[in-house]
């Protein structure tokens, strides 16, 4: 056990640093490309607005201005978000900001965490590893959850490697406050790294003094961090919980108003055993409620799949590389250890039997847990995904991080074989160059990577894998016969071109992130042309090209007209003087458009998936005793709607419409037709629609399921929105559950 100050940057060569400073700089170019071109979908880009606008909005996470309905999932995500617009302004650069920064403390932890293990050049490749990450380019370009989750994880790593080295405490604790910040923004995917964070300290056997520590230290160590991690997480969900209900939004993802509903099975179990946890919003795909095959598009295997792995797992081969060859190091050692006669009878040489093709990685127990916990949470993580759901693309940055510190890891091994007297250890390179150019070609085939870029990688890995094979058949001359300046000028020389024919596959697939048409959404983060939901490529790349840098500005959701003119109309007869809720409506695809281009407070029944029951008609009727005046209920909603009934109930009349053929967009990258109904309320007697006459309460009946009425939680997933087109329906039926339009 190393107890003496940990590794830093700062006391690296000034040649070290200025490339760790050139791979930040690399890495926000691609991030910042098109920062503003790309948003969030409209409800996640709404509440962003309305917690920077509200400090009720934004300790209690809610999706208006005016606190009455959280987001359907925690909140920690869009506080950054929301900070960010409220000290630059509302703007989609604005909006992504705090993702960029995000994706450089991931890259900076990655590399300190290589640095620590197994010296600069592992710390270099790591940063370059986690820079060129297809999924980590487009992720940390838009406002999204993923980011934080992964930036907090990849920080908890970094702590928990800090405890290993030295002994002490706190950063054990540092590494459960993180994890309960990865949780505040994914809730339980940040708990995939617990269980190897409890083996790696269980592991990390020495204490502060580089003592052997007992089985009952080790165990409390362990409690602690793993202690530390489930409060830092559930401190906010519990402190929502036990707050009345009267004194803060409803729980949206939720039909009891429960948080832990929201949490636990909304976006936890549900996602495995729909149903399993009462009081959750149905998660359900599929016609009549048929549950997807396991693991959802592409199956328990999708992860090796192109459509995803081309996103992630560019480093597959050296990340598998590393986990095997560092085991069997490990094992020879233990071996050598427990019998020396053991290295004789095997005939192993000492330069492998020390570990130093891996350098001092694993000089200390340290270095073995690292090992350790990047393998049991790198397994943690596939084995989940495999098995779950993956509604997002950007759900496979949680390899990420495992990833790139392990593949750096298995660029120092190769490196350190390739000078191996044994020919047998210099065939093991061989094999991994081999590997990953394969890999490779069958990556950039099923993506459609663009030639212009796929022929460059596949040509420095052709030439990586010659460069392995001269290395193989050539024995090298030891630092006695060429002299120590020449043997450490030519080792040099050979890492430094590995590690850039290593990264050359995933930076030349990430730099389609320059074209504005390949760089993903805010909605499903990925790099390349194909669309999202996993189809196929066609098999023939589009056309590549550089796009226009847009660093920063932008709209952070359209304003059209037909929104513009609603709100003028909604002040014009409530006679707005912005004391209250500008209206309230059944929709937040009406809600979120206005929220997000004004910052007003609009009422939003439904929540995210339409189904949550935010308000009752009883409640909206007291909202209207009380001074609300207009209601807008969107066009094709059942007569079980709440908003309706209560328009319908009386004191109200139909006032305007859309046109029917109205194109409105719901979010930036899709056009969806939203047809709504304006009605004034607090009028003396019955309720009235301008054609039809009198509106009556009419007999509640199943709602529709026709695309503009309320649908069910599994149907707006994030990936949906604004991709499916929306029509109005003119069947008589339709026209019997809502108002008729009125045009204006």
């Amino acid at each position: 056990m190393d107890t003496r100050r940990p590794a830093r940057w700062r006391d690296q060569a000034l040649a070290a640093r200025g490339t760790l400073l050139l791979i930040a700089l690399g890495m926000t170019v691609l991030l910042g490309w098109n920062l503003a071109r790309g948003g969030d979908s409209g409800f996640y880009e709404a509440s962003a607005r309305s917690m920077s606008e509200s400090w009720p909005a934004l300790f209690s996470g809610a999706f208006d201005p005016s606190a009455t309905v959280t987001l359907d999932k925690l909140s920690g995500f869009a506080v950054p978000q929301a900070l960010s617009i409220r000290l630059f302004g509302d703007s989609t650069a604005a909006l992504a900001l705090p993702q960029v920064v995000e994706g450089l403390v991931t890259l900076w932890a990655c590399s300190l965490v290589g640095l620590r293990w197994a010296g600069v050049g592992t710390g270099l490749v790591a940063a370059g590893a986690a820079a060129t990450t297809p999924i980590f380019v487009s992720m940390f370009a838009h406002p999204m959850e993923d980011g934080m989750v992964t930036a907090a994880l990849a920080v908890a790593l970094l702590c928990w490697q800090r405890a290993a080295i030295t002994g002490r405490w706190w950063p054990l604790v540092a590494a459960g406050l993180a994890v309960g910040v990865g949780f505040q923004a994914k809730m339980l995917q940040s708990w995939f790294v617990l269980p190897a964070l409890v083996l790696g300290t269980l592991v990390a056997t020495a204490g502060r003094d580089g003592t052997r520590l007992g089985i009952g230290a080790r165990t409390g160590r362990a409690v602690v961090v793993g202690g530390v991690s489930v409060v830092a997480s559930l401190a906010w969900v519990v402190g929502l919980a036990l707050t009345p209900a009267g004194a803060r939004p409803w729980i949206d993802g939720s039909t009891d108003d429960s948080p832990f509903a929201m949490v636990f099975g909304y976006n936890g179990i549900d996602r495995f055993l729909p149903g399993a946890v009462p009081g959750s919003v149905s998660t359900t795909e599929g016609p009549a409620g048929r549950p997807t095959r396991l693991g959802g598009p592409g199956g328990v295997t999708k992860l090796i799949e192109p459509h995803l792995a081309s996103q992630v797992a560019w480093l597959l081969p050296a990340a598998v590389f590393a986990l095997v060859v560092a085991t069997v190091v490990l094992v020879a050692r233990r071996r050598s250890a427990s019998d020396p006669r053991a290295d004789a009878r095997a005939g192993t040489t000492a330069p492998v039997r020390s570990g130093s093709a891996f350098g001092s990685a694993f000089d200390t127990r340290a270095g073995s847990a690292t090992l350790l916990v990047l393998g049991v949470w790198l397994a943690t993580a596939a084995v989940v995904l495999s098995v779950a759901k993956v509604p997002h693309t950007a759900y496979v940055a949680a390899v990420g991080v495992q990833l790139a510190v392990l593949a750096a890891l298995g660029w120092r091994g190769a490196v350190g074989l390739l000078r191996a007297q044994s020919p047998w250890f210099r065939a093991v390179p061989v094999l991994l160059a081999a590997a990953q150019l394969g890999w490779w070609v069958f990556l950039a085939r099923g993506a459609s990577m663009p030639p212009v870029l796929a022929t460059p990688a596949l040509v420095v890995g052709a030439a990586a894998l010659l460069a392995a094979v001269a290395a193989f058949l050539w024995r090298p001359r030891w630092e006695g016969s060429r002299g120590p300046g020449l043997h450490r000028a030519s080792r040099t020389a050979v890492a430094v071109v590995a590690g850039l024919a290593l990264l050359a596959g995933p930076a030349a697939f990430s730099l389609q992130a320059l074209d504005a048409a390949r760089d993903g959404s805010g909605s499903d983060a990925s790099v390349g042309s194909w669309v999202a939901r996993w189809q196929a490529p066609s098999g023939r790349a589009e056309t590549y090209r550089v796009s226009r840098p847009d660093w920063w500005g932008g709209s952070a959701t359209p304003y059209p007209a037909v929104f513009r003119h609603l709100v003028g109309t909604a002040r014009r007869l409530d006679g707005y003087r912005e004391s209250g809720p500008l209206f309230l409506t059944d929709t937040w695809r009406i809600s979120s458009p206005v929220i997000d281009a004004t910052g007003l407070p609009v009422l939003t029944d439904g929540g995210f998936s339409g189904s949550v029951p935010v308000f009752t008609s009883q409640q909206v009727r007291r909202r209207i005793a009380d001074g609300l005046r207009v209601l807008v209920v969107q066009a094709g909603a059942p007569a079980t709607d709440p908003v309706l009934r209560a328009a319908w109930a009386g004191g109200c009349r139909a006032v305007t419409d859309v046109d029917p053929g109205a194109r409105v967009p719901a979010h930036p990258w899709a056009v969806t037709g939203v047809g709504w109904t304006v009605w004034r309320c607090g009028l003396p007697g019955r309720s009235v629609d301008r054609l039809n006459g009198p509106a009556l309460p009419r007999p509640a009946r199943p709602a529709r399921r026709d695309g503009l009425v309320r649908q069910p939680a599994s149907s707006t997933s994030r990936n949906d929105i604004g991709r499916r087109p929306v029509t109005r329906s003119t069947s008589p039926d339709t026209r019997a559950s809502a108002p008729s339009a009125i045009a204006v």
